[in-house]
């Protein structure tokens, strides 16, 4: 008798409307599974930052003033933390965004720096789109291996 295969590990996930008022929610739900799987704020602040803008873009561009749904997940890992923000918001491939203005930051117009951010923050973004409509961002931030006494 060949043992059973290995069950997967629940990914703990919430869903909220896409809005400004709910973006603490799905934020403190994101701080609290990271620290429960033991994760330090080296890893976490950065991602943090990169969920917080994400989310802001799905809020303000994608679902374009209305409210959709949005869903984040959660899933630390030994190596990683990997968040995925899954939405049915009109279609968005982050890699057709722009790049970030250039110039002495006085000059530069306000915004424009989300992605580069978002890149700049995390060790690996994917994109796909969902079927039937919307987008599935996920985010990945690799843990410092453990240290050795």
């Amino acid at each position: 008798m060949s043992p059973a295969p290995p069950r997967p590990t629940a990914r703990p996930e919430i869903t909220r409307p896409a809005t400004r008022a709910h973006l603490p929610a799905l934020l403190a739900f994101l701080d609290r599974a990271v620290a429960e799987g033991g994760v330090g704020d080296d890893v976490l602040f950065p991602l943090h930052l990169a969920v917080e803008e994400a989310c802001a873009n799905v809020i303000a561009h994608g679902y374009a003033g209305g409210a959709g749904p949005l869903t984040l997940g959660v899933e630390v890992g030994p190596g990683a933390v990997a968040v995925t923000l899954t939405d049915e918001a009109r279609p968005f491939d982050p890699a057709s965004a722009p790049l970030p203005p250039s110039g002495p930051a006085d000059e530069r117009p306000v915004g424009g720096l989300g992605w580069h951010l978002i890149r700049e923050t995390t060790d690996e973004v994917r994109h796909e789109a969902v079927p039937g409509g919307g987008n599935r961002l996920t985010l990945v931030k690799h843990r410092p291996p453990p240290r050795t006494p």
